[in-house]
């Protein structure tokens, strides 16, 4: 529950991403279901692509946004989440889905309370992009799961 300023929290949540796709290419390393691979291929690529993304955001976002001090950032959510991480070789799609979006639900609820701490509405708007993208993202996770598992 540190106090943190809002380039050192976006810091945070690219290292999360950055975590989970090196765990999803682990996991990939060791699968023997070609579909499997291939989502797990498909959900590392798209964790790369977020923490890039939030990388663009120190560049286009105003300094003064990334120097606010934000109070209280409940951190511990994430650090358990991605701590406990259960992935196993022999997973099944719908159970590396649901990993997945269990951490993911980490981050909205990280994302919803930082937005709703700060009176900031710069911050507040940052935070609820990144709730859109959290959102867009899983969503595709979900639909080409189920695209390339429906036969």
């Amino acid at each position: 529950m540190p106090s943190m300023q809002v380039k050192d929290v976006l810091d945070d949540i690219r290292g999360y991403h950055r975590s989970l796709a090196e765990q999803l290419e682990s996991l990939e390393s060791h699968q023997q279901d070609e579909r499997i691979q291939l989502l797990l291929e498909y959900m590392a690529r798209h964790e790369d692509n977020f923490e890039k993304t939030l990388a663009g955001y120190k560049l286009d976002t105003a300094t003064g946004i990334h120097n606010t001090w934000l109070k209280y950032v409940p951190d511990d959510a994430i650090t358990d989440s991605l701590e406990h991480l259960d992935f196993r070789n022999e997973m099944s799609a719908d159970e590396i889905l649901r990993v997945v979006l269990t951490f993911d639900q980490a981050l909205f609820g990280l994302y919803c309370e930082l937005a709703g701490e700060t009176a900031s509405p710069g911050v507040q708007e940052l935070f609820g992009k990144l709730l859109k993208l959290e959102d867009r993202k899983d969503r595709q996770f979900s639909v080409n799961a189920l695209g390339l598992f429906d036969e």
